[in-house]
């Protein structure tokens, strides 16, 4: 059975084009939408220096430190103008389970089949345990 759910959207900024928080009830992660633009003024939200997933339009990525990657490919790409960010609220990510996650949401983003994937490479899928792999399945379904 299902249950009910509600999400939790925060204009950071004041305006739809802005910055964005998303939470989901009952959920330990959090989402950030985060202008390309706006990067800078982005470097002290909650989690963002932690490891976690993020995409730039068609391209996936995992970091232990999202913040510095995303000012990294701010430099260095310039075919983004948005980011979305996943961390784990309670800093209950690790860079095997982001690995893991980077391969469910790009196999996830190949099977969908509306994006153009830019990666270079296919993300590999580390060796988790089965409770973490568990864990790990269920968050990808919510990302």
């Amino acid at each position: 059975m299902k249950h009910p759910k509600s999400i939790r959207f925060f204009l950071m900024d004041g305006t739809p084009g802005g910055r964005l928080s998303v939470e989901l009830s009952n959920w330990t992660g959090k989402a950030y939408r985060i202008p390309r633009n706006l990067l800078a003024e982005s470097q002290g939200l909650k989690g963002i220096r932690g490891t976690g997933v993020y995409l730039l339009f068609s391209e996936l990525d995992g970091s232990e430190d999202i913040y510095a990657r995303l000012k990294d490919h701010l430099q260095k790409k310039e075919f983004w103008y948005e980011a979305i960010a996943f961390i784990s609220k309670d800093d209950n990510l690790n860079k095997a389970h982001v690995k893991y996650l980077e391969n469910r949401l790009y196999d996830k983003a190949k099977q969908a089949g509306r994006y153009q994937l830019t990666n270079d490479k296919t993300p590999t899928r580390s060796m988790i345990s089965e409770p973490d792999q568990a864990e790990m399945e269920e968050l990808a379904t919510k990302l």
